[in-house]
């Protein structure tokens, strides 16, 4: 179902983009500021061009801080697992600490009932 969804979303941006290609062929002059070159193209191909482009711009973007928030979530994973390590640590040693003073209780208790 997704899967046909993507395919009509798909065809339905080509037609418009066929559309609007057929609709504006008029020759636009494009000139590159720095060269002395003027270049005549299509209006369709000089706004699909820069369309092209601000979706890779965005996606390159979107890609850093996709990087960013990978590298910070394995900071804090590492960091979690750390504070896993040491609250593991702690209950062993409460642990023993609670098993030593029932051993100790176990003895006074033995002492004072055969001493008594």
């Amino acid at each position: 179902m997704l899967r046909l969804l993507r395919v009509l979303v798909g065809l339905t941006g080509l037609v418009v983009v066929v559309l609007f290609a057929i609709a504006n062929r008029a020759p636009v002059d494009v000139s590159f500021w720095p060269l002395p070159v003027t270049v005549d193209l299509p209006l369709y191909g000089v706004l699909l061009v820069g369309l092209v482009l601000g979706v890779l711009l965005t996606a390159v973007v979107a890609w850093v801080e996709i990087l960013r928030l990978r590298l910070r979530c394995r900071r804090l994973e590492r960091r979690v697992r750390g504070f896993e390590y040491q609250a593991r640590l702690e209950a062993e040693r409460e642990e023993e600490a609670e098993v030593a003073r029932t051993r100790a209780r176990s003895r006074e208790l033995a002492l004072s009932t055969a001493g008594g």
